[in-house]
């Protein structure tokens, strides 16, 4: 079971907890602009090609429409232009692996792609967010470890909830196509 957070937690104690709702279909497009936000604040640069966008969308649409392949949590709020819909989020899936003596699945989650707009900050709705995705891993897959790659304003928060340094070091070669 998920650890809830501290009594002293400002961010629990000051507010009631936001309403978490699963992501379906139809936000595949708020979770591509959530993501654009999230690789802007990060300084990814091409944001603004559209293309990218696009498949970025048809992907999601895609994994959604398989509810075992990919969830996706969101808290709605109030948007730029005085519409209603998605203003945080966090996503999670897998990856295959071979099995192993502590994962005998093989599968292990990916938390991913936690973003909240900038004027809907400090509300806890991405820790909502990755709190649910986190529930239905543990209540839901087989899996026994979740990783993520976290930007040095988001650790803390993952801290919190239990993230810690993996055993190993990972390497990553990024391959220029």
């Amino acid at each position: 079971m998920l650890t809830p957070p501290a009594d002293d937690d400002p961010v629990t104690t000051s507010r009631t907890a936001p309403a978490v709702r699963r992501a379906g279909v139809e936000d595949a497009a708020a979770l591509t602009r959530l993501r654009s936000r999230m690789l802007a604040a990060m300084g990814v640069a091409g944001l603004d090609e559209p293309q990218w966008q696009v498949t970025c969308t048809q992907w999601f649409r895609e994994r959604l429409s398989e509810p075992t392949l990919v969830v996706a949590f969101v808290v709605d709020g109030e948007l730029e232009d005085g519409t209603v819909g998605p203003v945080a989020c966090a996503v999670g899936d897998f990856h295959e692996h071979a099995p192993e003596p502590w994962n005998p699945s093989g599968r292990r989650g990916h938390l991913f792609n936690v973003s909240t707009e900038p004027d809907a900050r400090r509300r806890g709705y991405g820790r909502a967010c990755v709190v649910a995705v986190m529930q239905w891993f543990h209540d839901e897959t087989e899996v026994t470890r979740v990783g993520l790659s976290a930007t040095e304003h988001g650790r803390a928060l993952y801290e919190q909830l239990g993230f810690a340094e993996p055993h190993g070091h990972e390497l990553v070669w990024r391959l220029t196509r």
